[in-house]
């Protein structure tokens, strides 16, 4: 768990700061059932409401979470899958005006005109461990349980989003296991609020 600017680090241990009104936090945390394992990130605002360039990076964020998870499909190759959300993460930061049309142009695979802003993989296997081993050419198939974790780190404004769902590959498409977990910002303020009053 991380607040502010901390939460620009992927994982900050020291968990020593006191979280202020208008920061984000971001929790990655996780479970085990039967020696199997989760693992869940959600940012949720210390006040209890995005401000709106918070609520924009977060929506940012959130989308390509979304079409990410619809992406996982049977046969796809995972570098292709996580090259597909960097493309789709370049036009979101362009939209945020975090990079320019001109560094969406010179984006390759080995250079993502993302990476500052979105510097880690797209998410990894789970089964015995949180990051489970996979072989390293494999394409998805049926019975994967991968992560799927987008994120934006804005250092220089103070704070980051990151999301993350777990989700199985099957033949129909794959399938969300936390959708009974909030991750709309609405839902999230909603929720806030209503302990509050």
């Amino acid at each position: 768990m991380a607040s502010g600017k901390n939460a620009c680090g992927l994982h900050y241990i020291d968990n020593d700061q006191v979280c202020q009104d208008g920061d984000l936090v971001l929790i990655d945390t996780g479970s085990n059932y039967g020696n199997y394992n989760s693992d869940l990130t959600r940012t949720i605002p210390v006040s209890g409401r995005f401000t709106k360039r918070q609520r924009d990076v977060y929506d940012a964020v959130l989308r390509v979470m979304k079409a990410s998870i619809a992406g996982a499909v049977v046969g796809k190759a995972p570098r292709d899958w996580h090259h597909e959300a960097q493309q789709m993460m370049n036009e979101e930061l362009l939209s945020l005006g975090l990079i320019t049309k001109e560094e969406v142009a010179e984006h390759t695979r080995e250079k993502p005109a993302c990476k500052k802003y979105f510097m880690h993989g797209l998410g990894h296997p789970m089964g015995l461990d949180v990051h489970d081993v996979a072989p390293v050419d494999a394409t998805f198939a049926p019975g994967w349980v991968i992560t799927v974790e987008p994120g934006i780190y804005i250092p220089d404004e103070g704070f980051a989003v990151r999301l993350e769902n777990d989700i199985l590959i099957t033949e129909d498409g794959p399938v969300d296991l936390m959708t009974e977990i909030p991750v709309e910002a609405d839902h999230i303020e909603s929720i806030m609020n209503e302990a509050s009053a």
